[in-house]
């Protein structure tokens, strides 16, 4: 009796840890979320990282998503598209996907596969995008990404005109980690991450705060040798009648040490 009663004991325990490792392994796949895609920058839909997003679109369409990223880490975007059988198209469709940061700047993808033709049988493709790892600082002039709010953008590049509308099914992914990437350090630092203005022009109610937040570059150092007029549109102007100048000048020594000298009575 007491051997069937720890019989039954160890076969319930195991079918527990059963039970608990199909369910953690299964739970990242189950997650899911509703975040309905915007067709422009300003109406993006927000994504939560590590969860997918299922949506309904026609191709042809330009389907906006944003979401978060933290200097350190490494964006990477996953897409899959099912498209109408190939009875309902009359030819390939090209599909792409882009990643911009918080300034509207495509980063390009150094690891993945961008673009994607679906020829009339297929009925499937998939999307991967993985762009530079986001740093904490880098130069005004400079492209680098920064940490910030960061946008998916997925796109028929290349569609029939008969195929434009078609029913199609798009599931997003964005999940970031750790970048291996040996980013440059600097003891210079972002102020605040980069958000995109959504509601410019509104009016702010007393209390209420902008939903930005502005990025200010420490000032460069002043010296003797800088003045306005140098900059900006009229220096062009100053360069120029410099550059006239040193010609002039290096014109008449020129004529001054090659003449050859005249004897009027000789």
């Amino acid at each position: 009796m007491t051997n069937a009663i720890g019989g039954i004991k160890r076969a319930l325990a195991a079918v527990a840890a059963a039970f608990v490792g199909v369910t953690l392994f299964a739970a990242p796949a189950m997650a899911e979320q509703d975040a309905a895609p915007g067709t422009s920058f300003l109406g993006a839909g927000t994504l939560e990282l590590g969860k997918e997003a299922r949506w309904s679109a026609s191709q042809g369409e330009y389907l906006y998503w944003q979401f978060p990223a933290k200097a350190g880490k490494e964006i990477h975007a996953k897409v899959d598209l099912e498209l109408a059988s190939g009875n309902a198209r009359t030819g390939p469709v090209t599909y792409r996907i882009e990643i911009y940061d918080g300034l509207r700047r495509r980063q390009p993808c150094v690891e993945g596969k961008q673009v994607a033709t679906a020829q009339k049988s297929d009925t499937r493709i998939g999307l991967t995008c993985t762009p530079r790892t986001v740093r904490d600082w880098a130069e005004p002039w400079s492209t680098d990404p920064l940490p910030g709010m960061y946008f998916v953008r997925i796109a028929a590049i290349n569609v029939p005109d008969l195929d434009a509308g078609a029913a199609t099914k798009v599931t997003v992914r964005v999940d970031t980690k750790d970048g291996d990437d040996q980013v440059p350090t600097s003891d210079r630092k972002l102020a605040d991450p980069l958000v995109p203005i959504t509601k410019a022009g509104s009016v702010l109610k007393s209390g209420q705060t902008a939903d930005t937040r502005s990025v200010a570059w420490d000032q460069e150092e002043d010296h003797w040798y800088q003045w306005d007029w140098m900059d900006g549109p009229n220096a062009r102007w100053f360069w120029t009648a410099m550059a006239t100048f040193v010609a002039v000048v290096f014109g008449i020594l020129g004529y001054q040490i090659t003449r050859k000298k005249r004897h009027w009575f000789s």
